[in-house]
């Protein structure tokens, strides 16, 4: 009989070719969590998911040589169609980071595009470690889709080679003791895809500040009157984006 409680749910992201009735192979990682974390056993079953064809549940068939074995036996979900939202902040230090890229998984984002700008300090980057915690994120908040996260990008590269019909809502902080125009506002409703950027712990330079607001496509707001951080000021403008745009648009009643 299938155990069909799995709303307790154990999920893990495969990369293989999901196909009913047929095999796969965890890797060892999963294989672990699964048998000595989780004391699982053969015939338990647990979800198993990826972009391409979503979501099912998995049946654990047999553990050899640490690496389990599973039947893939029920359908759950239909991969799930992504809004092209993309979040563009210029790198900080580690663990905030790693926060923003949990968050913005979280959050729905599509692409994750970490920036070097006048002002940023850190350089170094372990995308293998980023898109662990893409996944991570992304098994735990239940979405199907795991973010494209790109290498490390200069920020006048990334606008200069922009597609102009997605706009970008720059955080600009020099804004933050006006009022967001109408203008401004009414270009945030409705946006069928978008990007957010935030600048580095210093903020933009008045050189970059200036740069991105000659561009027609790049959109000011700002965030209120309080100086935000940038793992904060990204939750905050990916929030604001749903509000008015995605997943959050009709949740006020």
């Amino acid at each position: 009989m299938i155990d069909l409680s799995y709303h307790a749910k154990i999920r893990l992201y495969v990369s293989n070719e999901l196909i009913l009735t047929k095999r796969t192979e965890l890797n060892k990682k999963q294989s672990h969590y699964l048998m000595n974390v989780m004391r699982k056993k053969i015939h338990d079953t647990f979800l198993v998911f990826n972009s391409v064809n979503g979501e099912f549940l998995a049946k654990i068939q047999s553990n050899n040589k640490k690496l389990i074995s599973v039947e893939v036996i029920k359908k759950i979900r239909d991969p799930e169609e992504q809004t092209d939202l993309w979040v563009l902040f210029a790198l900080v230090k580690k663990t905030p980071t790693e926060y923003i890229i949990q968050k913005a998984t979280e959050l729905g984002a599509s692409k994750i595009v970490p920036l070097i700008t006048e002002r940023t300090v850190t350089k170094n980057l372990n995308l293998k470690r980023f898109q662990d915690i893409a996944i991570e994120a992304s098994e735990q908040c239940e979405r199907i889709t795991i973010p494209e996260i790109f290498p490390l990008q200069k920020l006048y590269n990334v606008i200069d080679d922009w597609i102009e019909k997605t706009p970008i809502y720059f955080g600009d902080e020099t804004m933050r003791h006006y009022k967001q125009s109408s203008k401004n506002s009414n270009k945030l409703i409705n946006a069928s895809c978008g990007a957010v950027l935030i600048g580095p712990e210093g903020g933009f330079t008045m050189k970059e500040i200036s740069y991105l607001r000659q561009k027609k496509f790049v959109i000011p707001i700002n965030f209120g009157p309080r100086i935000l951080k940038s793992d904060t000021a990204v939750v905050t403008a990916l929030v604001y984006w749903h509000t008015l745009n995605g997943d959050m648009k009709n949740s006020f009643y």
